[in-house]
């Protein structure tokens, strides 16, 4: 008999066949089950301990894993889930955990009947197909000019956070800060200086005679796409696409910003049937533009938008003046001190006199560098780097205020609120880059720090908004809560469109789906199919059971309505019982549904076709 060839190393850990695979599911449900409870309005808050000691008190799903510390690959395979989930649509992260869960659970009972996995993947992606068609037939448009819908889309999506006690106040922070930064084509050209008497690439895409002519002039045309919401446009144009009426609209995921157009274009009639999205809207850059600073102590009621930028620095010399009208702003990225050799230089000098020259020398270049500064009459000036001792005589002289040691982020929020241009080298500064646009400058002290306002700022597209709290875990929470509410207001801006909230659109899929699992799809294939719609239901069941409700009566009722075509009936979360989605003004952006059934179908898809798990650790001793 031939003796066994060893392949692997034997001492490693390996999981094989339908073992890895149960394996994988037990994870994903451990994973789900952790943040379960974290869904709705009655959501219950998880307080971790990381391992320096210091506390996270939230229930947000991604903050939540991102602090959990797991071994099995699938459960980690699950929080990256969250991760991609927070930096496309930077809402959903719970119930995208939870959704995931319940489709590697319901794969289960097929996998024990020796189904084979691809039959199942088969059936899922079917049903993602035809989930996104049912999506983008019960969206409806939104008008975002409009305050109070804006407002009240918004405070539904952080109405199950921590911060819902203080709802319109986020609400209204969160809404006046996207609308700041938010920048359109006249906007982006006017911050380029660029004057283009083109508009839009996406109105030249409308006018083509053809698609095929849209699509073209599209690529040619359309240089800057907004990089933080491409998924979230690209997801809205397909639905508006398809709530439009178009039959053979494509996947959502094949859609440009375009494409609305283009649909639009070649059939007029859906023009009438539901408002194009504003697509004039080319960037709206969260991260890099809206500072949230927090400031313990005071009332969170003290929170509030600057119309500006406000930086934790004081100036420089404690002559300067701390309070200036209508500054002229220098931002500089150089040191205004004496430049030292690159490399390392040893000079012998032999007479007293050459030592007096080479200190006059270093005199005269820092004082040419402040004469450079001083010609553009500037009542600011701002650099990343270090400003001398010298350098602060010779602008105090001048009545120049400074501030020394910028970050470059803060550097460039200062550039894009007040006009200015940061410039590497005092010998380049030319009057077009100094910043006029701001309106006041000015030094306060909250607490005890100091902290700089540049405040009053004419159409600024860069702002701040100061946080205050009794405590640093407070506002923490609210900082992260704050951030969901924004990417909620940037969703809504690129697509236009919403879905019913409460589990309503989730109950809505579960019903269609049922219906189209009996009469279209035949074959084995009907079996997880029909599965996709029952675990669709975990949704509204969740929220019935984290609002005290009787999961089963509730779902039964919803079921009754949705099957007579009532798409907008779903669960109140703070009692647990159905109730219709247009009167209780529950809505969320399709854009977050959308990416949210896709990204848990797939990663579930992912996590069943694994048929071997080989771990990098030991095998446990027997």
């Amino acid at each position: 008999m031939q003796s066994p060839v060893i392949v692997l190393n034997t001492s490693k850990q390996r999981e094989t066949g339908h073992r890895a695979q149960m394996s994988n599911i037990a994870a994903g449900k451990t994973v789900a089950d952790v943040v379960r409870t974290c869904l709705g309005p009655r959501a219950m808050l998880k307080m971790l301990l990381d391992p320096m000691g210091g506390i996270t008190l939230t229930n947000d799903g991604f903050a939540i894993l991102r602090e959990c510390e797991v071994a099995h690959p699938a459960a980690k395979s699950m929080i990256e889930l969250s991760r991609t989930q927070d930096d496309e649509v930077g809402d959903g992260t719970t119930s995208v955990i939870i959704l995931a869960g319940e489709m590697l659970a319901i794969s289960a009972p097929f996998l024990e009947r020796k189904i084979h996995p691809v039959v199942i993947l088969r059936a899922f992606q079917k049903a993602l197909e035809d989930a996104k068609e049912v999506l983008r037939e019960i969206a409806v448009p939104v008008d975002t000019s409009d305050r109070t819908k804006m407002l009240g889309l918004i405070k539904s999506a952080i109405g199950t956070k921590f911060v819902s006690r203080w709802n319109d106040l986020m609400c209204e922070l969160a809404l006046t800060a996207v609308q700041t930064v938010v920048c359109r084509e006249a906007d982006l050209d006017a911050l380029h200086g660029v004057t283009q008497e083109v508009p839009a690439a996406v109105t030249a895409a409308a006018t083509a005679a053809s698609a095929g002519e849209a699509a073209t002039g599209a690529k040619a045309t359309d240089d800057k796409p907004a990089a933080a919401g491409a998924t979230a446009a690209a997801d809205a144009a397909a639905a508006s696409a398809a709530s439009a009426g178009a039959a053979d609209a494509p996947a959502a995921s094949d859609l440009g910003p375009a494409s609305v157009a283009e649909a639009q274009a070649a059939d007029p009639a859906t023009l009438t049937k539901t408002p194009a999205p504003d697509v004039d809207v080319r960037e709206v850059d969260i991260k890099r533009f809206v500072r949230v600073e927090k400031v313990p102590g005071g009332e969170i009621e003290e929170s509030r938008v600057l119309d500006g930028v406000m930086i934790n620095k004081d100036v420089v010399h404690p002559k300067m003046r701390r309070h200036i009208e209508n500054p002229r702003i220098i931002l500089l990225d150089c040191p205004l001190e004496y430049k030292k050799g690159e490399s390392q230089t040893t000079i012998e000098i032999t007479r007293e006199s050459d030592w007096a020259r080479v200190l006059e020398i270093e005199e005269e270049q820092v004082r040419m560098m402040c004469e450079k500064i001083a010609a553009l009459k500037p009542d600011l000036v701002v650099t990343e780097k270090g400003v001398s001792d010298l350098a602060q005589h010779y602008l105090v002289k001048e009545n120049i205020t400074a501030l020394r040691r910028m970050r470059k982020t803060d550097n460039n929020r200062i550039a894009r609120a007040t006009g200015a241009r940061i410039v590497t080298s005092v010998d380049e500064l030319k009057e077009q880059d100094v910043g006029t646009a701001c309106g006041l400058f000015s030094v306060e002290k909250i607490g005890d720090e100091y902290f700089s306002f540049l405040t009053k700022c004419k159409n600024p597209k860069a702002c701040t908004i100061l946080l205050r709290g009794p405590g640093k875990d407070t506002l923490n929470e609210i900082d992260r809560n704050l951030q969901d509410a924004m990417c909620v207001a940037r969703n809504v801006l690129f697509s236009p469109y919403l879905c019913p909230g409460g589990g309503a659109t989730e109950m809505a899929l579960a019903v269609q789906l049922g219906q189209r699992a009996k009469s279209d799809i035949d074959g084995i294939e009907q079996w997880p199919y029909a599965g996709v719609a029952e675990a669709m239901e975990v949704i509204p069941r969740t929220l019935i059971q984290n609002g005290g409700g009787n999961a089963i009566r509730t779902l039964t009722e919803l079921r009754a309505k949705h099957a007579a075509g009532l798409t907008t009936w779903g669960v109140d979360g703070e009692k647990g019982v159905p109730v219709d989605m247009n009167e209780y003004g529950v809505w969320e952006p399709l854009a977050v549904k959308l990416q949210t059934i896709k990204t848990a179908i797939d990663s579930a898809s992912l996590l069943l076709r694994v048929d071997d798990i080989v771990s990098g650790t030991a095998k446990k001793s027997e």
